[in-house]
């Protein structure tokens, strides 16, 4: 009992002294609510922000699906509406841009936003991911479940792994700052993603498949010790 409270003890020290960051968590599931304050950000109150500071956790990556013919103006439209809400609500919220932002976070005692996206089918070209970089994008899916232009997602029929296309994306993504995400990429998408990225890729919300039932969204142990070896 006593190594079980010191061990508890120990859990809630570390996180204290760390930033916490929860990779996938909307603001919140009531949706209707966040529709209110995205409308109008002065609703948003210091009782609305108390939950998330009392949390423990310091950054969120609010990221959700997009994607199909009209993605290119829906993903804009959500971009602005984060950073709108952000922007009006700066006593409470910080966009996360840069590395120092990561490291002044916690001491800010702000909640930190990183916006990104479970989907690229907003990259109609290369020249796409700096625009969405410059709206504070930090971090791109390649797929969502199922196929783009780039690669595969993990319940497609095929995995054909990532394209020419998917490559000039994957390299500008290199270039301007933005990290891979293969959280729902196919198993031949996601280590290909590995292969051709010449920074870190991440996984950043999906289970061990043998240890979750087998089904194609988690990931393999081979695309689990990559995130290792890559960095």
């Amino acid at each position: 009992e006593a190594a079980e409270l010191l061990l508890q003890q120990y859990a809630i020290d570390l996180v204290g002294r760390a930033t916490v960051t929860d990779m996938l968590s909307p603001l919140t599931l009531d949706f209707g609510k966040q529709d209110k304050w995205f409308k109008d950000p002065d609703t948003f109150t210091a009782a609305d922000f108390q939950p998330f500071k009392d949390s423990g956790i310091n950054i969120i990556h609010p990221a959700i699906g997009m994607g199909g013919p009209n993605a290119y103006e829906e993903v804009l439209k959500f971009f602005a509406a984060w950073n709108g809400f952000i922007a009006n609500n700066d006593a409470y919220f910080i966009r996360i841009d840069s590395a120092s932002d990561l490291d002044r976070v916690k001491s800010s005692g702000k909640m930190g936003i990183l916006l990104g996206l479970q989907n690229s089918d907003q990259f109609r070209r290369p020249d796409d991911v700096d625009f969405f970089r410059s709206l504070g994008q930090r971090v791109s899916q390649l797929t969502y479940n199922s196929r783009n232009l780039i690669g595969n997602g993990s319940t497609e029929r095929r995995d054909d792994g990532i394209s020419d296309f998917g490559v000039a994306i994957i390299e500008r993504m290199n270039k301007v700052g933005m990290a891979v995400d293969v959280s729902h990429c196919g198993d031949r998408t996601t280590l290909d993603a590995f292969e051709i990225s010449k920074k870190p890729v991440l996984i950043t919300h999906s289970d061990c498949r043998v240890l979750a039932g087998g089904h194609p969204r988690d990931k393999t142990d081979e695309a689990i010790k990559k995130v290792g070896e890559t960095g």
